[in-house]
């Protein structure tokens, strides 16, 4: 499926398209998922691993989330998971999700799934456990390590989530995702030469990304290369006429460099 920005700039992958500045989905239907203790079994408790996160928030005097219903297999539970989440119950979705886990906890695909769920609602501790388990499980799988990277970059663990895209890159170079979010994470880290390179790399495969072209604007000014930033915030601004940040560079820049 189509991938996204996120507002930190971050490339999910599965939400419609949206540019920087934008919330990679309505966040009304997420709950308070916390991190719990970090100490993690080797099996799957009967209830919502407390281990990897706590329940979903819950009103007063209610103790807890239980995995009341009982389901036949971990792709029984994986349906109704789908099925809760699609219908915007995420507290029996992530009940159904823990039961999938329990089923299946050597599967690379349900943990990924489960991850999934975790990070498209913002709840990152969860995520990163199930992806750095998926990884563990499947070590040469491009997306994991790539979703990997998402939840550390988002964590702002930044050098970590560099080596995860350019795991990802490694399995496969024409990765889209992967070079926008290591380019995105270079220029974070101060490293504007190397955040360009990616950005071009991501070009050279799809030369119409109107928020690399502006990302790779902005580094082309910062480096000094004023001429090269105007074009590709040109090309930018014709691809996404409703950049209004990368019209405002291009118009200062344009007056920099005596082209109004």
């Amino acid at each position: 499926p189509q991938g996204g920005y996120t507002s930190t700039g971050c490339f999910v992958p599965g939400n419609s398209c949206m540019t920087p500045g934008n919330v990679c989905m309505a966040r009304q239907d997420a709950r308070n998922v916390k991190n719990g203790d970090g100490q993690v079994r080797s099996h799957v408790l009967r209830r919502v691993p407390c281990e990897v996160l706590e329940s979903l928030s819950r009103s007063p005097g209610d103790r807890g989330v239980t995995l009341e219903v009982r389901y036949a297999s971990a792709e029984e539970a994986c349906k109704a998971a789908r099925k809760h989440a699609a219908n915007g119950d995420m507290q029996q979705a992530l009940i159904a999700y823990s039961h999938a886990l329990e089923w299946d906890e050597n599967s690379a695909s349900m943990c990924d799934e489960f991850g999934q769920f975790l990070l498209a609602h913002n709840q990152l501790a969860g995520a990163e456990y199930l992806f750095s388990r998926a990884l563990s499980l499947d070590p040469l799988n491009a997306q994991y390590c790539y979703r990997q990277g998402v939840v550390l970059q988002q964590q702002k663990q930044l050098k970590q989530a560099a080596q995860s895209f350019t795991a990802a890159l490694q399995q496969n170079p024409r990765f889209l995702g992967a070079l926008f979010n290591l380019g995105i994470v270079h220029r974070e880290l101060g490293e504007t030469t190397r955040a360009a390179e990616q950005f071009k790399r991501l070009l050279q495969i799809n030369a119409e990304d109107p928020c690399a072209l502006a990302l790779l604007g902005e580094c082309q000014a910062d480096l000094g290369d004023f001429e090269g930033a105007v074009r590709s915030l040109e090309d930018a601004v014709r691809l996404d006429p409703q950049n209004r940040s990368a019209q405002k560079d291009l118009l200062r820049l344009r007056q920099q460099v005596g082209r109004v």
